[in-house]
């Protein structure tokens, strides 16, 4: 499968973004969408380019800091599932693709993906639940 990514690129917190365009080929139905990213940061530092920032930690849908807005869906059109959890047979070979942090206020912008969850990690230590 091959696909065309846009994907939201941003140096930092103060710095503006943009969506810059990359291709994934040769993409396997059964890859995940994180491991598809993964293999398009191989590709992009094989050539020298800086590779894309985003989180993950459990990649067993379990943690939550994968969270990603995939053609405009909080976590992809696979719900109620993690982007860990969501994979590429989801979307139809040759599938322009829009990446996105997840935006909210309380959550800025670190780099290109990545968000702060400090908000969050505070109500938690509190001892809040969410």
């Amino acid at each position: 499968m091959n696909f065309k990514l846009r994907v939201w690129r941003q140096k930092n917190r103060q710095s503006r973004g943009k969506l810059l365009v990359y291709e994934a080929r040769d993409i396997s139905p059964n890859t995940s969408f994180l491991e598809m990213l993964d293999i398009v940061n191989e590709n992009l530092l094989a050539r020298g380019d800086e590779p894309i920032a985003f989180d993950s930690d459990c990649r067993e849908g379990i943690c939550g800091t994968c969270s990603l807005t995939i053609n405009g869906e909080a976590h992809g059109p696979d719900h109620p599932a993690a982007v860990c959890e969501l994979y590429m047979r989801k979307f139809r070979d040759g599938e322009t693709i829009v990446v996105e942090p997840f935006r909210v206020r309380s959550f800025p912008i670190i780099k290109d993906l990545v968000i702060d969850r400090s908000a969050l990690d505070r109500i938690v230590q509190a001892g809040g639940f969410i």
